[in-house]
């Protein structure tokens, strides 16, 4: 943990707030694009878009994975990020994502949603009306519901080794080692995924169904970095 803190100090030269701003959303890109894994790895059918499931996914994931203070961090970095990028959109009817104003709103609606006990304050912190809450909380059950049998097949065994292969380095894997090490534990994909971090010409991430390969863009870290920059 020292070795990370140290890196991501290094890497951004600015405050914890902003390291962390960094690493929380390339945690959530890289649960995102593990949901587009499972999908086409684990055959799951869809009432939605893809990109809406693996949104979904990675909620519910992120949720498993780190403790309620790790997750108020996470939504607030999200929804910091989401706001950003939607006030520079360009509204595409044709687009697989939702709007990006309502794709962060219904990020804060399933956060929400898993711990609707003791969430409530900071929802409405970030912009949830009360009227919503009810419904938000319905929609994460049935989040839950829907991939809980698909999470319990894919449980790894004693016999199983990690399915997520870091190939190469960058920044990036540096930084989400210590997830994609909780991902192993949790999650034994169908088929060995390679994850990379590689220039794109874009700031994205991609899993690649032909070929079970996943790619966090060199591009993203950077744009993730002169954000968390401007935010000091």
């Amino acid at each position: 943990m020292l070795r990370l803190a140290t890196l991501l100090i290094a890497c951004l030269a600015a405050s914890p707030a902003a390291a962390e701003f960094v690493l929380n959303n390339l945690r959530m890109t890289l649960y995102h694009e593990m949901g587009h894994a499972v999908i086409d790895q684990a055959d799951v059918p869809l009432m939605s878009t893809e990109e809406t499931a693996a949104d979904g996914f990675a909620l519910l994931l992120a949720d498993r994975l780190h403790s309620d203070a790790e997750m108020d961090r996470i939504i607030r970095d999200v929804t910091l990020l989401g706001r950003d990028e939607a006030a520079a959109e360009i509204f595409d009817p044709w687009a697989e994502y939702m709007p990006g104003a309502q794709r962060t709103a219904r990020a804060i609606c399933l956060w929400y949603g898993l711990a609707p006990a003791h969430r409530g304050d900071l929802a409405r912190a970030l912009g949830m009306p009360p009227f919503v809450a009810r419904t938000c909380a319905a929609s994460a059950r049935s989040l839950r519901r829907a991939w809980a049998p698909v999470l319990e097949r894919l449980k790894p065994s004693e016999a199983d080794s990690a399915t997520l292969r870091v190939r190469g380095a960058g920044k990036a894997l540096h930084l989400l080692a210590p997830d994609i090490d909780r991902l192993n534990r949790m999650i034994a994909l169908p088929r060995r995924t390679p994850l990379t971090v590689e220039a794109c010409g874009e700031d994205n991430a991609f899993y690649y169904h032909y070929d079970d390969r996943m790619v966090i863009c060199d591009e993203m870290v950077d744009a993730l970095m002169r954000g968390a920059r401007a935010r000091r």
